[in-house]
């Protein structure tokens, strides 16, 4: 008589931190392009991407131009030379207020939560 092993299709993988934390951003980013392409923004109105309020207050709070340069090259996914014809830029200035933008975006995020901590009591 013989004996039948069941093979054991479900093994543990396991994945180094650094894999698992890639594939996690890769996800994320994939979720946030989703909601883009769903949402009502458009060029002048880039913070309607964001459905959280301190988001959303962040990147009204960033100037019209530079929220202009974020939508054209992260929503519309335009090339730089394409950007510079469509606003009527040079190239080392919308690579500045791209960069700029990025950076009034942080530094507007870290105030508001300094203020919501503030107001919370913390």
């Amino acid at each position: 008589m013989k004996k039948s092993k069941k093979q054991d299709n479900t093994k543990d993988i396991l994945l180094p931190n650094e894999k698992v934390q890639k594939m996690s951003a890769e996800n994320f980013y994939i979720m946030q392009m989703q909601n883009i392409e769903n949402s009502d923004a458009d060029i002048n109105h880039l913070e309607n991407i964001f459905k959280d309020e301190t988001y959303f207050l962040a990147m009204k709070l960033v100037p019209l131009l530079e929220r202009k340069i974020l939508y054209l090259s992260y929503v519309e996914k335009l090339r730089l030379n394409d950007i510079c014809k469509r606003l009527k830029l040079q190239k080392n200035e919308v690579i500045s207020l791209r960069s700029k933008a990025i950076t009034h975006f942080k530094h507007n995020l870290k105030m508001l939560y300094k203020i919501q901590k503030v107001s919370k009591g913390g």
